[in-house]
């Protein structure tokens, strides 16, 4: 199949309180992105898909990197040896890395320019074995548009509020030094920070969470209850598993557990891209909390964010409570 052109406009983008990076927004949805995003939109949505390819998805800060894990466990016969010989991030990779370093200012972390170049998976992941496990941050709609036909598809959402305070705590780690929680939330909730506007982003997913290839979850069910699903997502790759192996992935995937194993705890992530040590302060895999932006809102902001998740939900049985 040949190259399709990229079907939405990418306009430049100066928002309020950031303007010192160029950024731009994209499609209807008005998707913020960073600028370099306006060279790689057209590979990324034709991205060459193969059957045996299986995505997660998911907006920044929802749980992904566990769902990671419990995805690459699940298809590879629970082998956690080989899971503590790799990297999470090297066996399953982002497939924007590009757009990430470029993010982050990789050139002020004194990261080698040949780095990012050896490791850019849409260099990579044409030429790697079958089968391949990607993770994307981006939505639905810049995604190769035969995506859900072709592959197997997880998508994790998780209560927006939850996502903006856990968003803003490795955002500040580079960009956001200097702004505070409340005039950060305004943005995060003006659909102002890089891949928001995270309700469309969440949308898009639920959607389609009736075709057959989407296995669309809530970080709050998965954490409620792991071992249920586990199940059903081992059913959706067509695997099975006993009672007592789902037990032994779920004591794997457990919270403490998770913080500490080094193959998925984000260390070499903090320390390559952000420039820092893993040092409970600054941890890739924070807390883990549901309702845990209770902590961070005022009284004021609680009412603003009840009133945005109310405005946002209207119409729809998402199943996020406000």
């Amino acid at each position: 199949m040949g190259k399709v052109s990229f079907p939405y406009a990418i306009d430049h983008f100066k928002p309020e309180t950031d303007c010192t990076r160029e950024l731009v927004q994209v499609g209807p949805k008005r998707y913020v992105f960073p600028g370099v995003y306006k060279e790689l939109a057209s590979q990324y949505y034709n991205f060459e898909l193969r059957p045996d390819d299986i995505f997660l998805l998911g907006f920044p800060r929802s749980g992904t990197t566990r769902c990671q894990e419990a995805i690459w466990l699940l298809n590879n016969n629970l082998d956690y040896e080989k899971a503590q010989s790799a990297v999470i991030d090297d066996r399953c990779p982002l497939l924007e890395l590009e757009i990430q370093y470029s993010t982050l200012s990789v050139s002020e972390n004194n990261l080698e320019d040949d780095l990012l170049e050896k490791s850019a998976p849409l260099k990579s992941l044409p030429k790697a074995t079958s089968p391949r496990f990607i993770k994307s941050h981006m939505p639905l709609t810049l995604l190769p548009p035969s995506l859900l036909d072709t592959t197997k598809v997880v998508y994790l959402a998780r209560d927006p509020r939850d996502v903006a305070v856990s968003y803003y705590n490795i955002l500040k780690l580079k960009l956001f030094k200097d702004i505070d929680f409340e005039q950060y939330w305004n943005d995060f909730r003006n659909g102002e920070i890089i891949l928001t506007p995270i309700f469309e982003h969440i949308k898009e997913a639920w959607e389609q969470r009736n075709h057959p290839n989407l296995f669309f979850l809530t970080y709050e069910d998965m954490t409620k209850d792991l071992p249920s699903t586990l199940r059903e997502m081992s059913e959706f790759f067509g695997k099975k598993y006993t009672k007592e192996q789902i037990r032994g992935l779920s004591q794997h995937l457990s919270f403490d557990n998770f913080k500490s194993n080094k193959s998925v705890n984000g260390e070499q992530t903090l320390l390559k891209t952000y420039g820092v040590i893993n040092d409970g302060a600054n941890s890739f895999i924070r807390r883990g909390k549901i309702g845990g932006w209770e902590d961070y809102f005022s009284d004021e902001l609680k009412i603003n964010a009840e009133q945005w998740m109310a405005e946002n939900l209207a119409g729809t049985d998402l199943p996020f409570v406000i």
